[in-house]
């Protein structure tokens, strides 16, 4: 009688301690949610119980996967809004945890204390400490895991879904692991090799994905912060422009004056050097969005500076799918990448053309310069081996990606061509 309840009573522990753990991994093991918990424990005690009653307990043990995780993954499906995948993993994942309590309190059968009050006292304290450290060292992790890609996720469930085939083919539904066969003894141990193999490759990928995610979110980052930096240097200038408009009564009062006091040459000094400041810092009207006029207004000073061809076509669309800052990245670092190329050419070979506009639902941005035939494109992108150099096709690939549009690089008989289509 005392042996029934004792194990009875480890029957009950064993479904708290699988139950709760699950939760754990699903990163639903939260006070609100108790009582939902508690339900499904009773829920599935009382199925058991059903079980018990009506087949006996062999059955109840071997139809489990049935009667207790089949229902539990249901639950955590329809109370909790878990995914299936997930939901399977974690069930899984609680029946391997299980098995270190229950290993740890088998030891007692090599000892002269042996008996079943000490085993059962040495599984419930062994589990009590197995829940402790998944709770506070594993759960959070692997709960993180399960929110990643498909692929970690899939790679991640390998183990479990294993263990749990294996456990119940050789130990519940036949007895196949006890007759001391090499390879069923072997099996677990080689699956878990290349399972931890499979999940370092999986997982190195992912890292570096990640990694490179965020080296191009840093990258667009600083180039934002760069733009916006040029956009109010160049906003200082237009404040300008608008302060020397205001005066310019005053300008003309006082060249009429100069003009009727017959001081012609020194009138016609007066307008010249007010002419002069006026195209310092006057910006030409590219469109109606500041920002990304005061950019092109910036890199048309830098065309006659060097006395290079430029021609910049902007039509902007009603419907912008960028925001202002993506595009004036855009344009900025396409247009930084082609007067660094046309620099280094002969002022007769210098020449850049640049176009914005819409063109059959998609917002088109191409921009075509002069430059030497060493530019190469490898992976759909300009080789560089300069360092500091390659950031911005960088910057422009991932916004044209991040949009779902694409950003080709062609460069062929000295001349270069970016073009960056993104739908509307």
């Amino acid at each position: 009688m005392v042996q029934i309840d004792i194990m009875t009573i480890r029957y009950i522990v064993t479904l708290l301690f699988g139950v709760a753990t699950t939760a754990s991994f699903a990163g639903i093991l939260q006070k609100k949610n108790t009582v939902k918990l508690v339900c499904i424990v009773c829920f599935l005690l009382l199925l058991q119980g059903v079980f018990f009653v009506s087949f006996g307990l062999d059955a109840v043990v071997t139809s489990y996967p049935i009667h207790t995780h089949m229902v539990l993954v249901g639950a955590l499906v329809l109370c909790f809004q878990c995914t299936v995948k997930d939901a399977t993993i974690c069930t899984l994942l609680a029946y391997m945890c299980c098995q270190i309590p229950a290993w740890i309190s088998r030891w007692t059968m090599y000892t002269m204390y042996h008996s079943s009050i000490r085993e059962f006292l040495i599984y419930f304290f062994a589990a009590l400490i197995t829940f402790w450290m998944i709770v506070k060292y594993a759960a959070a992790p692997i709960h993180e895991l399960l929110q990643g890609s498909k692929a970690e996720t899939m790679v991640m469930g390998i183990v479990p879904v294993t263990y749990y085939l294996f456990d119940y083919l050789t130990t519940v539904w036949t007895k196949v692991l006890y007759t001391g066969n090499y390879h069923v003894a072997q099996f677990m141990p080689s699956v878990i090799c290349v399972a931890y193999l499979v999940f370092a490759v999986v997982f190195s990928h992912e890292q570096k994905r990640r990694t490179e995610a965020m080296e191009e979110r840093t990258i667009l980052q600083n180039e934002l912060y760069i733009v916006e930096t040029e956009t109010e240097s160049l906003r200082e200038l237009s404040k300008l422009a608008r302060i020397h408009r205001h005066d310019m009564r005053h300008h003309l009062a006082l060249i009429l004056h100069l003009i009727e006091e017959n001081h012609i040459e020194e009138a016609r000094e007066y307008i010249r050097e007010n002419i002069e400041r006026i195209d310092e810092f006057t910006p030409h009207r590219f469109c109606e969005m500041e920002m990304l006029n005061l950019i092109l207004s910036h890199f048309e000073s830098q065309a006659e500076e060097m006395k290079a061809q430029y021609r910049f076509g902007v039509e902007l669309p009603a419907q912008m799918p960028l925001t202002k800052p993506e595009l004036c990245a855009l344009v900025s670092n396409a247009l930084e990448n082609a007067f660094h190329a046309v620099r280094e050419l002969p002022e007769e070979k210098r020449f850049v053309d640049a176009r914005l506009c819409e063109l059959n639902g998609k917002l088109i941005f191409s921009v075509d310069n002069s430059c030497d035939d060493r530019i190469q494109i490898t992976g759909n992108r300009p080789k560089t081996d300069k360092a500091g150099h390659g950031y911005g096709t960088r910057s422009i690939m991932t916004i044209a990606n991040e949009h779902n549009g694409m950003a080709v690089f062609q460069s062929e008989n000295g001349m270069f061509s970016l073009m960056v289509t993104i739908p509307l």
